[in-house]
Formats: structure tokens, sequence, C-alpha cells
């Protein structure tokens, strides 16, 4: 039976922070990050989110005692001592009732800004879908995939990166008298194109909702970013194909498209626009410098695997010790405390279920142990639920 508690959040939160941190590293090594692969990174990354969406004990997890003080803590915040109406709650109980208004508020706070960008670009764009220039190259684009040209294209005022915005109804949008070859303008066109070919908005939106589920752990802004330079160097893959010409011409185009971004890069933009779609470049991108060593690597195939090797090991450990064991509060009476004051009685004890397995036992309001049996305790003793409600009595 799976069990979701104080403890199991703090599992995922912990083992969460550890992996997008080993991510963070990799991420700022460029021989690491070379040997690695972005396709093993983009691994990593998709087990971090499970591992924080899922954040639950297994029958098979082996509990971990908490040191005396730390238990304490703990305890604390589990007891029930908060009077609500006719309810008494913990503060654990607080924490999930502010967590659930904050998910709902940020949902809202999304959608509206959602609404609001495609408004923007609805108002202030200007239609080029049928420009010989851009429906030519897209066409092509389009064909040589397989696909058909369902893309809009608008040119932006106060934009300075290409970027594509929509889930279901893709926009290429240009900065405004955009400047470029129509071999450069080939590639900045099939970036963004391959972006909703291999659905990337799709995901970006994914790991975007479970950040706004998890509001409260700042590991999901740092593994978002992790995302969007991982989704850039796929499309950036995809498009050379380890084709020497091609990635050379690709990777000038990337050059020239990032010095036209920090030329204009004074010139006001909307700023959910550039947080929440796939782009090309961007003036303030510090990952560019990766992307580039990403296209330009060499290195030998016996580095590279012992590298993968080792990174997998890592990973691997951290992510699956933190379902085999998981850390709980248990500590032992303090022996400063009369002996009387622990005698079970149906006056001054109660029980807290975990679940059908777990009870956490409470002497005068002081969090003794946690049992898998009720059977030595006195009979009459009430039940409560993590919610402080009545449910039973032994």
């Amino acid at each position: 039976m799976l069990n979701f508690s104080f403890s199991t959040v703090l599992m995922a939160l912990l083992t969460s922070s550890i992996l997008v941190g080993l991510i963070a590293i990799v991420f700022h090594n460029d021989n690491t990050l070379a040997c690695a692969g972005y396709k093993l990174l983009g691994v990593f990354v998709g087990l971090t989110v499970i591992r924080i969406i899922f954040p639950f004990e297994f029958p098979f997890t082996i509990n971990i005692s908490f040191s005396k003080m730390l238990s304490k803590i703990v305890a604390f915040f589990q007891k029930p001592q908060i009077q609500i109406l006719h309810t008494t709650v913990s503060l654990w109980n607080l924490f999930e009732l502010i967590w659930i208004i904050g998910i709902v508020y940020n949902i809202i706070q999304y959608m509206n800004e959602y609404r609001r960008a495609y408004n923007y670009i609805l108002k202030y764009g200007h239609d080029r879908t049928n420009d010989v220039k851009y429906k030519t190259t897209l066409d092509i684009i389009c064909k040589h995939h397989n696909k058909k040209n369902h893309f809009r294209i608008m040119e932006l005022p106060g934009m300075n990166i290409p970027i594509i915005y929509g889930l279901k109804n893709p926009c290429i949008i240009l900065p405004e008298n955009l400047s470029i070859s129509e071999e450069q303008l080939y590639y900045v066109l099939c970036h963004e194109a391959m972006h909703h070919f291999h659905h990337d908005f799709l995901v970006k939106f994914i790991v975007r909702l479970f950040s706004i589920l998890y509001w409260w752990n700042p590991a999901f802004n740092i593994l978002y970013k992790q995302t969007n330079t991982l989704l850039e160097m796929h499309i950036d893959d995809i498009i050379t194909h380890n084709e020497v010409d091609i990635t050379d011409t690709y990777a000038e185009c990337l050059l020239y498209m990032k010095k036209n971004s920090i030329k204009h890069s004074s010139q006001p933009m909307f700023d959910f626009l550039k947080k929440e779609s796939c782009y090309l470049v961007q003036s303030q991108d510090k990952d560019f410098k990766r992307r580039l060593i990403m296209l330009l690597q060499d290195f030998a195939m016996p580095k590279k695997v012992l590298i993968s090797i080792i990174i997998i090991l890592i990973m691997a450990s951290v992510y699956l010790t933190s379902y085999f064991f998981i850390m709980e509060a248990d500590y032992s009476r303090p022996h400063f405390v009369e002996e009387s004051l622990f005698v079970p009685d149906t006056d001054n004890t109660y029980f807290i279920q975990n679940n059908s397995l777990h009870y956490e036992v409470y002497i005068n309001g002081i969090y003794l142990e946690t049992v898998n049996s009720l059977e030595y305790y006195p009979k009459g003793i009430k039940i409560y639920n993590k919610k402080g409600e009545l449910i039973d009595e032994n």
C-alpha cells in the first residue's frame, strides 16, 4: 500500500534536489557534458520529474529513524495541536492547505498569462504567413519531413529572437525587419518547426505544470531551465545529423542570431513569451556555449562510455535508494520524564494512522513511537487520521 506523508514529501524533495544538483554539475563541466550527451541527461531530468511528482512510500520501503532532535521537529509538525472549528489539525495539515491554495493560484495565473501573451501576439503582430520567402521555405521544410504546413508566421515589434508559440496552433514569431540570408532563414524556420514536430512545447508545458504543482520546490526552476537547454540541444542534433558541412553552417547561423539578439536586447519583450516559448537563441542564454560544444564535440568513445557509466551509477544509486529507504521520525521517550507519564490509557493516549499498518503513538501529547500493531495497548484508545479526524478506536 502506498503511503503519503510529511516524511515521503521530505524524501522526494531531498532526492530531487540532489538529482537536480548533480545534473547542474554535469551541465557546468563542459567536458563531462560533452561526454554524457543530452540524451542521457534528458533521461535523468525525466526521472527527477517522476521522483518529485511521486512522493510515496512503498510496502518494500525500509524506514530509517531520524536523530532525536530531527524526530522532535518532525513530530512537532505532525502533531494535531491547532483547533479549527471542531477539528484539531497539525502544521503539516496547514501546509497541505496552503499547498493546494498555491496550486490553484498559480494555475489561474498561468492561464491568464498564456491568454494575455496570445492576445498580445494577435494585437501587435503582423501576419506574414503568405509572404513568398517564408511560405516557400516552410513548404520545403514540411515536405522534407512529410508534414503539412500548418504554421502561422508573425513579425512582432519588440522581439529580438525567433520563437515558436502555441500548443495546438503553432505560430512562428520573428523579429520585425529581420535581415538574414535565405540559408539562415531556412535554419531559423527549420529549428522552430522541429520544436513543433517533436512536441517540445508540450514537454515544456508538462514540466511547467509540475513546477506549478510543486510551486514551493525551488529545484523545479533549475530543472525547467535544464529542460530548455536539453530541448535545444536535441533540435540542434536533429538538424545537423552530425554532418560537418551542415554543422559548421548551422553553428554560424546560431552565432549570427545570437549577436543579433544581443544587439537588439534593449527592445521591450513580453516576458511570458520569452520564458514559455521554444526559441533558437536568447540574448541572456548562459548555456549557449554548451550548445556549441555539443555541436562541435570530438571526444574519444572510451572516455564517453566511462564518464556515462559513472554518471549512471551515481544517479541510479541516489534515485533507487530514495525509494528503498525513507527517513521517519522515531525516537524513544526522554529519560527525565517520569515513568508514570508514559503509562498509556484512554485518557492520555491517542494514535495517528499513517496507513493500514503504521500508527504514531502519542501519550500526554508527546510522540512516543511508530508501531504496526495496537494489540499491546489498552482497548478504547482513539485513532485519528492525518487530518486530525476521529476514525476508530482500537
